[in-house]
């Protein structure tokens, strides 16, 4: 109520205010002038730097994650802090296609030849699939659920993996693809008309043209339907092991203590041609210097990563006391969370009354950590 002074005005969350205007705005117009001094003292302890300014389309998509069934919304300014990082990240990614895309060949013209790679099969493939998410959210009135599709396709795999699977494509660095010119058009095609349907006006004025799409405004232009025959499970099952590898990498890295900046070749054992057509993404989303293939990897102090029926070793040399150093302090680690969990699970009154479920979960991360334990005492025992 506003004569209560407990309301945020969404022009504030939009524009931002100071503290000193929304103790104004706040003891202005009271039901009981008398309660100003307290509610001032709260919005200054709510609020001790005012309300920064989150924009128009956070504070909209802010709503639109809120609106669930059955409950009370809460309000939270972290949530519309979230959504306006989700806004930037969005534009900087219309930035990045639009240097990518005006004053080149976008694949406008239907005549010209395009050869779409699995990377551009994928996205779009995954774009269907988000589609058909928020249609069938809008169909029961899930908001919510419409905007967590929305979120987790454009932050998640437009922007955090397809972006970085496009600049290979296009670029001619050392880990580039060097594309024919039907494939570096079908790769500006598919990153226009993928961007296009989730963006703002702005955005969407510039971005529209090269994707080959007419129309005055966004406000006019029909909403996306999903498309069966762009769905590519084959070019998705290569990407997902493609992440797998650069995860796999990644972590590899991760327990090396690598800096990002530090390049080094890695070595997989497995299929020789599948290894070959991903080493160019591997090589860039690994930070690698190269990726080369073998049909068995060497004796090695270095610690392995499996990936299905693949596995991955960084060809670096380490220092094998502070290594060893290193595993036995996460092997005993491991077994202190083995203890309790087999504490646990030993326990009448934790078995017969805790919920199935939580009882599954706890044998599931027993068996994770043995299975750990074991990898780590293989690691520790080779390099002793």
């Amino acid at each position: 109520s506003k004569s209560k002074g407990n309301v945020l005005d969404p022009i504030d969350l939009i524009d931002g205010i100071g503290i000193d205007d929304l103790v104004a705005k706040r003891t202005q117009g009271l039901m009981n002038p008398k309660q100003a001094a307290g509610i001032e003292k709260r919005t200054r302890r709510e609020f001790p730097e005012g309300i920064a300014a989150y924009g128009t389309d956070a504070l909209r998509f802010t709503f639109a994650s809120l609106a669930t069934h059955g409950r009370d919304i809460k309000f939270d300014l972290q949530r519309a802090e979230g959504y306006r990082n989700f806004c930037n990240k969005l534009w900087n990614a219309t930035r990045f296609a639009l240097m990518n895309l005006e004053g080149h060949d976008c694949g406008q013209d239907a005549s010209q030849p395009m050869d779409f790679s699995d990377a551009d099969k994928w996205i779009v493939s995954r774009l269907q699939q988000a589609i058909s998410e928020v249609h069938e959210a809008f169909a029961a009135y899930r908001f919510d659920q419409a905007a967590r599709a929305v979120y987790e396709f454009v932050w998640d795999e437009y922007c955090d993996w397809y972006l970085e699977l496009a600049k290979v494509q296009l670029n001619h660095g050392i880990h580039a693809l060097q594309g024919t010119p039907e494939q570096q058009r079908a790769t500006r095609r598919t990153l226009a008309t993928v961007l296009d349907p989730f963006i703002t006006e702005e955005l969407w004025q510039k971005v529209a043209p090269l994707a080959g799409v007419g129309g005055d405004s966004i406000m006019l232009a029909p909403y996306p339907l999903a498309d069966a025959a762009q769905r590519h499970p084959d070019s998705v099952a290569r990407i997902q092991l493609l992440k797998e590898l650069v995860n796999a990498c990644r972590t590899l890295r991760g327990e090396m203590s690598l800096s990002p900046a530090q390049r080094v070749p890695l070595v997989i054992e497995g299929d020789a041609a599948v290894v070959g057509a991903l080493a160019p993404y591997i090589a860039a989303l690994g930070r690698l210097s190269e990726v080369s293939a073998v049909a068995t990897l060497a004796d090695a102090d270095a610690p392995v990563a499996l990936v299905g029926d693949m596995r991955l070793m960084l060809v670096v040399e380490i220092d094998k006391d502070a290594e060893r150093a290193r595993l036995a302090k996460e092997i005993a680690r491991i077994q202190g969370e083995i203890k309790k969990a087999e504490g646990k699970l030993a326990n009448p009154s934790f078995v017969d009354r805790a919920p199935a479920t939580v009882v599954q979960q706890e044998q599931a991360r027993l068996a994770d950590f043995a299975a750990m334990l074991q990898k780590l005492e293989s690691q520790h025992a080779r390099l002793s």
